[in-house]
């Protein structure tokens, strides 16, 4: 069983990181063909998936990993492509999530 467990988790390793490496092709594929006056070098494909390969200044860096003032968990890469965690809103997710978990039903009958 935990040879299959590990192997199942190998397998979505090698799916996921198959994935990023189609997408930052794709990205890139996508602005080397338009004239190099037109490029931006960020944008999304598929619609939804965000990329930026322009140099990440600190404060996109700290955008990106460190918005208390946004409610939104993940929000696009400073540099790459993908997502980046925002700490502050997935510590408060989190915080609302393990709060709801012992409080919220019904207290125990004494008796």
């Amino acid at each position: 069983m935990l040879k299959t467990l590990r192997s199942e988790i190998a397998d979505l390793g090698w799916i996921i990181r198959t994935l990023t490496l189609a997408a930052l092709a794709a990205a890139l594929y996508r602005e080397l063909r338009l004239p190099p006056a037109e490029r931006t070098w960020h944008g999304t494909l598929v619609g939804f998936v965000p990329y930026d390969f322009r140099p990440p200044s600190p404060a996109r860096l700290l955008n990106a990993y460190w918005n208390p003032r946004s409610d939104r968990v993940v929000g696009p890469q400073p540099f790459g492509v993908g997502w980046a965690l925002n700490l502050p809103a997935a510590a408060a997710l989190a915080n609302r999530i393990m709060s709801g978990v012992g409080g919220g039903g019904r207290p125990a009958k004494r008796g």
